[in-house]
């Protein structure tokens, strides 16, 4: 049994790709639509993690989990992914050092801890408190390290906010247009049940849904 509780102020939201990103994909080199294209960017941020329903942004949390007798566990994994680093490491009224939490052997992207010791045969019974960092940081963050929110995520943020860009001042069930001499131009419908956001991004945050890879 695992509880999960965040022990950080919730993190204010922020763009989850970078202006300049988006301002190619749309073919734009002025800075006098900056502003807007950055609410665009925050309001497709918001859609993206209301979508996965689950917290992506770094923050700090604290799990405890109990080991019934009898159910030793071959692995303790924490509630929020992935892992950054590890603060404090309790078994009952003992508490890890330092040097011993950075000898756990751990899987960071899957927020999996395992025993220190390879032929124990899993966590024994008892009860493990642990605080920790886990989650992404935005891009443009500084010192941000090899913990910014990945490419794919950062596409489906833009390609939203293309779609909301595009959506300015059409009707929104016009999917295509077409003007004879001069041709054609098509938007990618958005997906039913995602808020509004295009196809292909709902297919790129799939994977980061509880359950999923991301």
């Amino acid at each position: 049994m695992r509880r999960t509780v965040q022990i950080s102020a919730p993190a204010a939201l922020q763009p989850l790709a970078l202006l300049d990103d988006l301002k190619a994909d749309l073919s734009i080199s002025d800075n006098m639509q900056d502003t807007e294209l950055t609410r665009l960017l925050l309001e497709a941020s918001a859609k993206a993690l209301k979508f996965i329903g689950r917290p992506l942004m770094q923050a700090q949390w604290q799990d405890t989990f109990m080991v019934r007798p009898g159910a030793a566990q071959d692995v303790l994994c924490l509630g929020r992914y992935p892992l950054v680093s590890i603060q404090s490491f309790c078994v009952g009224e003992l508490s890890l050092t330092p040097d011993q939490i950075k000898d756990l052997p751990l899987d960071p992207y899957a927020a999996m801890v395992y025993p220190p010791d390879a032929r124990m045969s899993g966590w024994m019974p008892g009860i493990y408190a642990v605080q920790y960092t886990a989650g992404y940081v935005a891009p443009g963050t500084e010192n941000a390290g090899t913990n910014v929110v990945p490419q794919d995520l950062q596409e489906a943020i833009r390609l939203t906010a293309a779609a909301i860009w595009y959506a300015k001042g059409r009707d929104p069930n016009l999917k295509s247009e077409s003007e004879q001499g001069v041709g054609s131009t098509s938007w990618n419908a958005s997906s039913a049940g995602s808020g509004g956001m295009p196809q292909p991004a709902v297919d790129i945050l799939t994977s980061y849904q509880t359950g999923g890879v991301g």
